[in-house]
């Protein structure tokens, strides 16, 4: 009886009846952005809906979609690496810093090569076998957002709406304090935002490759540039006040 409590609701809804959001035993929010190559967005469009429930909870992406997994009703074609690298980035930094889960094709049905797995609801193509599917990258990648949350104590984080884009895939949070933040760029540009980020040091961490660099920002009224990176895939800034 004294186990924390959540709920695993349908996958892409944030509805909750409010008997369960007053709720004292609800110990924490859990949604799925789920596997639908359509509606990818809901990991950070979920992820700000619990954040901003009238009851503040810590809020985890509970199955965000899986590494090479078949997008669901059938629909050709499989998650890759960079989607679930890039669901759990947008995931954290928009309100749902709790967690994310990983999940590969495979290992939730223990599959094995030649054998068949009973489908229901949403239909998802052949998974892989599950001795394959245990040395899928994308693994690494999830251990290196834990380490980075470790290492750069980015607790408490909370989204904060500064970037100056036409686009909401870059995902940016800073903590309470604001002596951090971090900001998801999943495809190279220059970035505007919203804030004057002078007294802050970046770091800019290619995610693909693990690799780490700096890079240098402007200020001009109140809107802080920074430059397009040197890497060729999704990355990771982050910015430590002086």
């Amino acid at each position: 009886p004294q186990c924390l409590t959540t709920l695993h609701i349908q996958g892409r809804l944030a509805v909750l009846p409010e008997v369960f959001i007053d709720d004292p035993h609800l110990d924490f929010y859990m949604y799925q952005s789920g596997h639908n190559s359509q509606f990818q967005p809901t990991a950070y469009t979920l992820a700000l809906d619990f954040y901003n429930k009238t009851v503040t909870r810590p809020v985890l992406n509970s199955e965000p979609c899986y590494e090479q997994m078949g997008y669901s009703r059938k629909v050709y074609g499989r998650f890759t690496r960079a989607d679930v690298r890039k669901a759990a980035w947008q995931s954290l930094l928009s309100g749902a810093s709790a967690g994310i889960t990983y999940g590969a094709h495979g290992i939730w049905s223990w599959h094995r090569k030649g054998k068949k797995f009973g489908v229901t609801g949403e239909g998802f193509d052949s998974p892989y076998d599950w001795q394959s599917a245990l040395k899928f990258e994308g693994a690494w990648d999830y251990g290196l957002a834990k380490w980075l949350f470790g290492i750069y104590g980015l607790t408490d984080m909370q989204p904060w709406n500064i970037v100056l884009k036409n686009t909401e895939e870059i995902r940016a949070a800073v903590t309470a304090d604001y002596t951090k933040v971090a900001i998801y760029v999943p495809v190279n540009t220059v970035l505007k935002l919203d804030a004057d980020l002078s007294e802050y040091n970046f770091t800019v961490i290619d995610l693909e490759n693990r690799r780490f660099g700096t890079t240098s920002i402007s200020v001009q009224e109140q809107i802080t540039t920074i430059d397009m990176h040197d890497f060729e895939a999704d990355v990771l800034l982050i910015g430590i006040r002086k």
